[in-house]
């Protein structure tokens, strides 16, 4: 089974907090970004390649490719940090059979779809169910946008912004 050091779910994907931050607290020596859009668009995933700093390879799969990938045990014992931009692509993830004990949303911005539901960090109620389904499965799900804050649980972010779902 693959080494993923963190999960995370952040639409900017490489960023400033990744590459400063998240990259250093959790000793990957790898990003893997998954969503099925970048896959095909090498222009953009070399774009996050040249984000990324020196020494850290960067590489995009679809959702399919990279549950492949885990299963064919391609990445060995490096530590990963696994990216997502969507929980919809989380969500087939798991759909497909891949699991992991531990995803962190870390960044998704708000739309006419999503309401703030932690700090900066937007869900729309289709996300929060997709979460909870996932939740499911073992799986502990919290909000946390830099290391030195403290993490949200989805239950708590759940109870709080969608009482319907509960």
């Amino acid at each position: 089974m693959a080494n993923i050091s963190l999960l995370r779910v952040d639409d900017r994907l490489v960023h400033g907090q990744v590459v400063t931050k998240w990259i250093h607290e959790s000793g990957a020596e790898k990003i893997i970004i998954v969503d099925d859009y970048l896959a095909t668009n090498s222009y953009l995933s070399n774009v996050f390649k040249l984000a990324a700093p020196k020494g850290i390879d960067v590489a995009t799969y679809s959702s399919e490719k990279f549950v492949d990938e885990i299963n064919a045990n391609t990445f060995g014992d490096t530590p990963l940090l696994v990216l997502f931009k969507t929980i919809k692509n989380l969500k087939k993830v798991f759909d497909l059979g891949f699991s992991v004990e531990r995803i962190q949303i870390g960044g998704i911005g708000s739309n006419a779809d999503r309401k703030l539901v932690y700090q900066s960090i937007a869900l729309s109620e289709e996300e929060a169910k997709d979460l909870l389904e996932i939740q499911k499965n073992n799986v502990a799900i919290f909000f946390q946008r830099v290391p030195d804050e403290k993490e949200a649980d989805l239950s708590v972010i759940v109870k709080k912004n969608f009482k319907n779902l509960i």
